[in-house]
């Protein structure tokens, strides 16, 4: 499925830019332009995890298969 680096990269960048809009922000605009509040990143580092598990269980499975060989 994923045959060059390039196309890893492209599919791994997808998922975290996906997972990036599970982000919740809390922000508010003042009169005077000031910006204040602040961001949940607990829905992003999960999906970035989820992310990163998955990566890690496919190149496991990859190294079994080519210990099988």
């Amino acid at each position: 499925m994923f045959k060059t680096a390039k196309t890893k990269f492209l599919a791994f960048g997808a998922a975290v830019l996906g997972s990036a809009s599970l982000a919740n922000a809390a922000i508010s605009v003042a009169e005077d332009g000031k910006i204040t509040g602040s961001i949940d990143l607990a829905p992003f580092m999960t999906g970035a995890g989820a992310v990163i598990v998955a990566l890690g269980a496919m190149w496991v499975f990859k190294r079994v298969i080519s210990l099988l060989r």
